[in-house]
């Protein structure tokens, strides 16, 4: 099973843009705290080590669209999707890549919000869930 669940802090703006054949997508780095006790944090502090780790993220089609319309740089921010490594050629050398490819995601802080907002899902993943009337229920 690949599934990755991540809560961090934006370190920059996603950045929109679209494939030649038009499908949406965005990259964007989460930083996601270690979650060190005050001691260990100090001690990692003090020996210039981190206490975070950056985790490079990718959404596409509308889940890209709306992570790039309501989230910026140092919101706090949900995802939830699946790790997928590449690799690519650069000045003759292989470059290794580690990428969460985001499937949902909840805004903890939207851009231009103080208070939680709701989340979202891969509109093309089913939820289960489906709204009933009372008058359509049989008892």
């Amino acid at each position: 099973m690949n599934q990755v669940s991540l809560v961090g802090r934006l370190t920059r703006d996603p950045e929109l843009r679209y494939t030649q054949g038009g499908t949406a997508y965005c990259r964007f780095t989460l930083a996601v705290d270690r979650g060190l006790n005050k001691e260990k944090r100090q001690e990692a502090e003090a020996n210039n080590r981190p206490t975070a780790d950056f985790i490079s993220c990718q959404a596409w089609g509308k889940t890209a669209e709306i992570i790039s319309n309501y989230v910026a740089k140092g919101h706090l921010f949900s995802i939830s999707g699946t790790i997928q490594t590449g690799r690519y050629e650069k000045d003759g050398q292989t470059i290794y890549t580690t990428d969460v490819v985001v499937r949902s995601f909840d805004f903890i802080q939207a851009r231009g919000q103080d208070s939680p907002r709701q989340g979202h899902d891969d509109p093309g993943q089913e939820q289960g869930f489906y709204p009933v009337d009372n008058d359509d229920v049989p008892f």
